[in-house]
């Protein structure tokens, strides 16, 4: 982790929508956030536009142990794709001397298009978490729903099948959550 960042409470913006609270357990094998593990959390929205509401596609908390068995099924080309993409669209960006003292600052356009996540149709909110802190340095960050397909094109069609065999071995993992992650697979944790 990075040596300049912040810890603040779990903001809204990261509870799950049916508890209304902060995660406690990782979404894919069930383990507890206690301690100083870190963890990742991602939520997906979409703003219907004739009311403007914002409603959640999907949202998940991954322990370190998960999203590395998530790296270790990607193929050695899309790494070294996505790493390439994302420290030059995404990471590169970043002033890290100065993290902001207010996370929503950071959730307010996607550092690899520039767009404004408040004229978006579908956005994500991406965070890293230690216990019941988010950690504020790189994350957390928002992200134009672009990307997302833009990072699909990126993954080998092994790494493509690797994620659909990996969905299939986690246990607890909500169906609705499973069948989307086989079509809009998360690649950002």
């Amino acid at each position: 982790m990075n040596q300049n960042y912040k810890l603040q409470d779990v903001p809204a913006e990261f509870f799950q929508d049916a508890e209304g609270a902060a995660f406690t357990n990782c979404t894919f094998c069930g383990n507890h956030f206690g301690g100083q593990d870190p963890y990742m959390i991602e939520k997906a929205f979409k703003v219907i536009a004739a009311s403007g509401q914002r409603v959640t596609l999907y949202e998940y908390a991954i322990c370190t142990s998960c999203s590395i068995k998530k790296m270790e099924a990607m193929s050695e080309e899309s790494v070294k794709n996505i790493k390439m993409y994302m420290q030059d669209h995404v990471f590169g960006g970043f002033d890290e001397d100065e993290p902001s003292d207010d996370y929503r600052d950071k959730l307010i356009e996607c550092p690899a298009t520039g767009n404004r996540i408040e004229g978006l149709e579908e956005y994500n909110y991406v965070g890293q978490f230690v216990g019941d802190k988010m950690v504020v340095g790189t994350f957390p960050m928002a992200i134009d729903a672009s990307l997302g397909e833009t990072m699909q094109e990126l993954l080998s069609d092994s790494t493509k099948k690797e994620f659909d065999d990996f969905m299939d071995t986690i246990t607890g993992v909500p169906p609705e959550l499973r069948e989307l992650f086989k079509s809009k697979r998360p690649v950002m944790v």
